[in-house]
Protein backbone atom coordinates (compact mmCIF):
# COMPACT_ATOMS: atom_id res chain seq x y z
CA UNK A 1 0.00 0.00 0.00
CA UNK A 2 1.64 3.84 -1.15
CA UNK A 3 1.75 6.17 1.73
CA UNK A 4 0.09 9.42 1.12
CA UNK A 5 0.89 11.13 4.51
CA UNK A 6 3.93 12.17 6.01
CA UNK A 7 4.45 14.01 8.91
CA UNK A 8 8.49 14.33 10.60
CA UNK A 9 9.21 16.30 13.30
CA UNK A 10 12.65 18.52 13.22
CA UNK A 11 15.10 19.90 15.40
CA UNK A 12 13.75 22.97 14.27
CA UNK A 13 10.26 22.65 13.35
CA UNK A 14 8.35 19.70 11.01
CA UNK A 15 7.83 19.23 7.78
CA UNK A 16 4.38 17.48 6.38
CA UNK A 17 3.31 16.19 2.87
CA UNK A 18 0.07 14.91 1.96
CA UNK A 19 -0.59 13.14 -1.53
CA UNK A 20 -4.05 12.41 -3.46
CA UNK A 21 -4.30 9.49 -5.86
CA UNK A 22 -5.83 11.95 -7.22
CA UNK A 23 -2.69 14.20 -8.10
CA UNK A 24 -3.66 16.94 -5.67
CA UNK A 25 -0.45 17.61 -3.46
CA UNK A 26 0.53 19.58 -0.22
CA UNK A 27 3.90 20.24 1.17
CA UNK A 28 4.66 22.00 4.30
CA UNK A 29 7.69 23.18 6.34
CA UNK A 30 7.49 24.94 9.77
CA UNK A 31 10.10 26.32 11.43
CA UNK A 32 10.92 28.18 15.00
CA UNK A 33 13.03 31.13 14.41
CA UNK A 34 14.54 32.88 17.87
CA UNK A 35 13.69 29.86 19.98
CA UNK A 36 13.76 30.85 23.73
CA UNK A 37 14.15 34.49 23.04
CA UNK A 38 10.98 37.38 22.85
CA UNK A 39 11.43 37.28 18.85
CA UNK A 40 10.38 33.62 18.85
CA UNK A 41 7.98 33.42 15.81
CA UNK A 42 6.38 30.03 14.15
CA UNK A 43 7.17 30.63 9.83
CA UNK A 44 5.09 28.29 7.82
CA UNK A 45 5.88 27.87 4.03
CA UNK A 46 4.84 25.64 1.36
CA UNK A 47 2.94 24.42 -1.29
CA UNK A 48 -0.23 23.23 -2.96
CA UNK A 49 -1.67 21.70 -5.67
CA UNK A 50 -4.83 21.10 -6.91
CA UNK A 51 -5.55 18.77 -9.91
CA UNK A 52 -9.21 18.78 -11.82
CA UNK A 53 -9.40 15.86 -13.95
CA UNK A 54 -12.05 17.45 -16.01
CA UNK A 55 -10.14 19.76 -17.01
CA UNK A 56 -6.29 18.37 -16.51
CA UNK A 57 -4.84 21.13 -14.72
CA UNK A 58 -3.21 22.13 -12.02
CA UNK A 59 -3.06 25.23 -9.71
CA UNK A 60 -0.11 25.27 -7.74
CA UNK A 61 -0.29 27.42 -4.92
CA UNK A 62 2.80 28.83 -2.47
CA UNK A 63 2.42 30.49 0.80
CA UNK A 64 4.24 31.65 3.95
CA UNK A 65 2.55 32.56 7.25
CA UNK A 66 4.52 34.25 9.70
CA UNK A 67 4.29 37.43 12.21
CA UNK A 68 3.67 39.36 8.94
CA UNK A 69 0.50 37.34 7.70
CA UNK A 70 -0.17 35.03 5.00
CA UNK A 71 1.03 35.11 1.52
CA UNK A 72 0.20 33.48 -1.33
CA UNK A 73 1.62 33.30 -5.08
CA UNK A 74 -0.12 30.64 -7.33
CA UNK A 75 0.18 29.51 -11.04
CA UNK A 76 -1.71 27.16 -13.03
CA UNK A 77 -0.29 25.29 -15.37
CA UNK A 78 -2.07 22.92 -18.25
CA UNK A 79 -0.40 18.96 -17.54
CA UNK A 80 -1.56 18.43 -21.55
CA UNK A 81 1.20 17.45 -23.33
CA UNK A 82 2.45 19.51 -26.48
CA UNK A 83 1.63 17.99 -30.38
CA UNK A 84 5.71 18.00 -30.66
CA UNK A 85 5.67 16.23 -27.24
CA UNK A 86 2.95 13.65 -28.87
CA UNK A 87 4.66 13.48 -32.02
CA UNK A 88 7.50 12.54 -30.51
CA UNK A 89 6.60 9.67 -27.84
CA UNK A 90 4.59 8.10 -30.82
CA UNK A 91 7.88 7.96 -33.55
Amino acid sequence: MQEFYKFAPTEQGYRFSLDDPNGSKRDEMGVILNPGTPEQQLVVMGTYTVYDEKTDIETITMYTADKDGYRTRYKIKNRKLSASALKSAVG
